[in-house]
């Protein structure tokens, strides 16, 4: 009974696996036929569409030729400030969208090197301005409110709204402690000129060994970044894989889904079945003792969520298809980096006028209202992915900015600096120096394990709110850089 009971159980399950097979062969088949063309510069209209529709935030959009034309047209310096603030939001987002395209035709590798060159480009274009203006302190304020920004805010946010949509949400401890090694090595750029300046020297002694310290520092950082890419992207690129989704799901599942699935595999076990043969001698060949027949539904009802979700990360992951074609994303990249390069210079002109007319200090602008700008699209893109328990991506992106700005942007700047002669250096105030070692300490303690949840993400939010207060009540007549010097 039970030999050809079980033949017809394989041939059961060896007939659903041509089946499937056979449905993932049309759906592949049907997928190809219904793949978009990339949009050419023969298509203007197409490639302008696509890039408008690649957001809800490029809605903004319409504020751009407001903005280009408030500063012409000598609007109050206030209404240019908040013109351009909203201005940049979308226009920082279709340069990640033009950057994304390039990177789809130009593999991981120089994708990698267009995000990390890209990814901040609304922090480097308002660097380079504010530098060229001898605006040295907004420099310095908005480079370091950008690395707070991704760390306590961004990531706070997807630490935060992840956790409440899942138990737990876990990530790649590996990656976690290379970026906090990174961090480490950023934050030791900062303390050495720091320490340099306590010491008991003539002032001139100090302005110009602090100057030279931090060239040199400059250089080196920019070395590890690029040597930080290599590593990720040639030599350990397997460090930085995504957690497994049997491991996301399980971590992710409440405490109350757990226990009701331990239940019902202990009510299964329980309705395990043994059949005992009658006699075991009538035939030799089926020498069957006892057959056992459990029914593991819990089993079965977790292979069917694992292969629901796989098959949904499958196709969000098809979605990223390339929309445009690979001069196309350049010419955009092109347009809209001069759009934003424009908006931009009015914003940076008319911080002094802002800071007099609502008795900022320009301290806050530039260390927590300039980065909520740059990190609006990345803000977005992070919360969203962490809500779908994608950690690993969110991670990287609010984690990864920050290395950016740290070990790429700011040595960038300073060595820009040197060359057109702004005293641009990598010395902060002891109060913003110890701001960024204790937020690093903190993301350090929280990413360690590779574990993360809601309440995790509220610490950092809170952190963040403690720190906006903090320099909302710096004193406006004091300075935070090293223009002080």
């Amino acid at each position: 009974y039970w030999g050809p009971r079980a033949a017809t159980y394989a041939s059961h399950a060896a007939r659903q696996s041509l089946e499937h097979r056979a449905s993932d062969q049309e759906a592949n088949i049907d997928h190809a036929e219904h793949k978009i063309k990339p949009a050419g510069l023969k298509q203007p209209w197409l490639v302008i569409r696509r890039s408008i529709l690649s957001s809800w935030l490029n809605i903004l959009l319409l504020l751009v030729p407001v903005g280009i034309a408030s500063h012409p047209a000598k609007f109050p310096d206030v209404a240019i400030f908040l013109i351009n603030f909203f201005a940049i939001v979308p226009l920082a987002k279709i340069l990640g969208y033009a950057t994304e395209q390039l990177a789809l035709h130009l593999g991981d590798a120089l994708g990698g090197l267009l995000n990390a060159t890209f990814g901040n480009a609304v922090e480097l274009l308002v660097g380079i301005l504010a530098l060229v203006k001898g605006e040295i302190e907004i420099v310095q304020t908005s480079l370091v409110g950008s690395v707070l920004s991704n760390l306590l805010l961004v990531g706070g946010c997807c630490f935060f709204f992840g956790g409440l949509k899942n138990n737990e949400q876990v990530f790649s401890s590996h990656a976690a402690q290379s970026y906090g090694s990174l961090l480490a090595m950023a934050i030791l750029a900062t303390l050495l000129p720091a320490a340099y300046n306590s010491l008991n020297a003539k002032d001139a002694v100090l302005k110009s060994g602090t100057l030279t310290l931090s060239h040199v520092t400059a250089i080196f950082l920019l070395v590890i970044y690029i040597a930080y890419l290599f590593f990720q992207l040639k030599t350990h690129s397997n460090l930085f894989s995504a957690v497994s989704l049997e491991e996301r799901m399980e971590a992710a599942q409440k405490p109350a889904k757990k226990q009701e699935a331990a239940e019902n595999t202990g009510a299964a076990g329980e309705g395990t079945t043994t059949v005992a043969t009658p006699d075991a001698s009538v035939n030799s060949t089926d020498e069957i003792n006892a057959v056992a027949l459990p029914i593991d539904e819990e089993t079965e009802t977790k292979e069917a969520e694992v292969a629901a979700v796989e098959a949904k990360e499958e196709d969000d992951e098809d979605e990223e298809e390339v929309e445009l074609s690979i001069w196309a994303a350049l010419i955009l990249l092109a347009i809209v980096t001069g759009l934003t390069g424009v908006c931009a210079e009015f914003l940076v002109s008319s911080i002094d006028g802002l800071t007099e007319k609502w008795n900022l200090s320009p301290s806050f602008v530039g260390m927590i209202l300039l980065p909520i700008v740059g990190n609006a699209a990345e803000h977005v893109t992070a919360v969203t992915v962490a809500i779908r328990n994608k950690m690993d991506l969110a991670l990287g992106v609010a984690v990864g900015s920050s290395i950016q700005i740290a070990l790429f942007v700011l040595p960038f700047l300073c060595i820009l600096g040197w060359i057109i002669g702004q005293p641009m250096t990598i010395y902060f105030s002891p109060f913003t120096t110890v701001v960024l070692f204790v937020t690093v300490l903190l993301v350090n303690y929280i990413i360690g394990d590779g574990r993360t949840n809601w309440l995790e993400g509220l610490m950092l939010l809170m952190a963040y709110v403690i720190i906006g207060v903090a320099y909302f009540l710096y004193p406006k007549d004091m300075d935070t850089s090293s223009s002080s010097l």
